[in-house]
């Protein structure tokens, strides 16, 4: 299963494009949302459908274990065990999770570590990872990838990136007919030069876009944003671009601003488990005490089922009230919202408008 990406409009370094694979359509920027492992947060995939959520990412490392690889495939797939409708993109997943052997635990064949339920020594390699992905058959998948410290020596990143590119090759060759369509993973921390060596690698072997990895730990957003656009500039202007894990409001609005196509997050979720909804007015933390009267919907001309229904008092009484209900609505909420920021975002770009009364929510 190929991808096919047609670049529609450009406003600045903002852009907006068709992507198709399989039977989706979508239009980017799109939002993707995390569902690490088959739920998004605190929510079933029907929710983030009714929320207007057009892609998951799942997590393929804790899907693989539980509930394995072969109740996937049994079922037909992601798509029909989740009985989901939208984009699904596969992840390896963050290995540094995993109880990993302490010698040599990371190779140019892959990661070795101990597994959970055996006690057994394992390898992870980029063809194990590709062969389990292909038989879950998402939408588009993404290669085992080398992901350093960010802030790690320029001596040790530039070994990671060459064990990326091992990877990557191993990858490419373990496709088959069957396979979905594969994205690389640039890698490079934030060293430009070896951001720019890691794309070239990649570039060689041809895959169908290309993830800029090893971002979501910068603990700084101007860093974030500096080294996102130097990745960027590496980066061929007709393909596909995605970034993972987006941790923060800044980083949210500096991919949409420099041309990312899918922006993958938990920030809707994770705002809504805490209690906080996204609004004209920026995130408002419903539980305080100031909205215990406030009988105005969570965001001003939102037309969320949320907001339709239901008052800033009523929820924060749930949230008061330790009820998951509350943070169940929050989060619904804060998709419908975000994604409807993304439509603007796109429409504003199509009418050559800048886009930046979108992002006052975020700012």
């Amino acid at each position: 299963m190929k991808l096919d990406f047609k670049l529609q409009k450009t406003y600045g370094s903002m852009r907006t494009a068709r992507l198709k694979v399989g039977q989706q359509t979508i239009a980017t920027p799109a939002l993707i949302v995390s569902a690490p492992a088959l739920t998004i947060h605190d929510l079933a995939p029907i929710e983030a459908e009714q929320s207007q959520v057009k892609g998951l990412s799942v997590d393929a490392s804790i899907i693989s274990q539980n509930p394995g690889t072969e109740i996937v495939q049994a079922s037909g797939g992601l798509h029909r065990l989740m009985d989901w409708d939208g984009l699904v993109i596969a992840q390896p997943g963050d290995f540094l999770h995993l109880p990993r052997v302490k010698k040599n635990h990371l190779t140019k064949d892959g990661v070795r570590f101990h597994d959970v339920k055996t006690g057994a020594v394992r390898l992870m390699t980029p063809q194990s990872v590709i062969e389990s992905q292909t038989k879950m058959q998402p939408d588009i998948m993404l290669m085992l990838s080398q992901t350093p410290p960010y802030y790690a020596t320029h001596d040790y990143i530039e070994k990671a990136v060459a064990i990326n590119s091992a990877w990557a090759k191993a990858a490419k060759a373990a496709l088959t007919p069957d396979s979905p369509a594969v994205l690389g993973v640039m890698q490079g921390a934030g060293f430009a030069q070896l951001r720019a060596q890691s794309i070239a690698s990649l570039l060689e072997l041809g895959f169908d876009g290309y993830v800029i990895g090893g971002i979501s730990d910068i603990d700084d957003d101007d860093e974030y944003d500096r080294i996102l656009k130097a990745s960027i500039d590496c980066l061929p202007k007709n393909q596909l671009r995605m970034v993972s894990d987006v941790q923060s409001p800044a980083q949210l609005i500096s991919t949409l601003q420099n041309g990312v196509d899918l922006i993958e997050t938990s920030l809707p979720t994770h705002w809504g488990h805490y209690g906080k909804a996204l609004s004209d007015q920026g995130l408002l933390p419903i539980k305080k005490e100031r909205f215990a009267k406030d009988l105005q919907p969570l965001a001003k001309d939102c037309d969320c089922q949320v907001c339709r229904h239901y008052s800033r008092a009523y929820l924060r009484h749930l949230l008061h009230m330790g009820d998951p209900v509350g943070t169940r609505l929050i989060s619904q909420h804060n998709l419908w919202y975000l994604q409807k920021m993304f439509v603007q975002t796109r429409q504003s770009i199509m009418h050559d408008q800048s886009p930046a009364i979108v992002f006052n929510g975020l700012a």
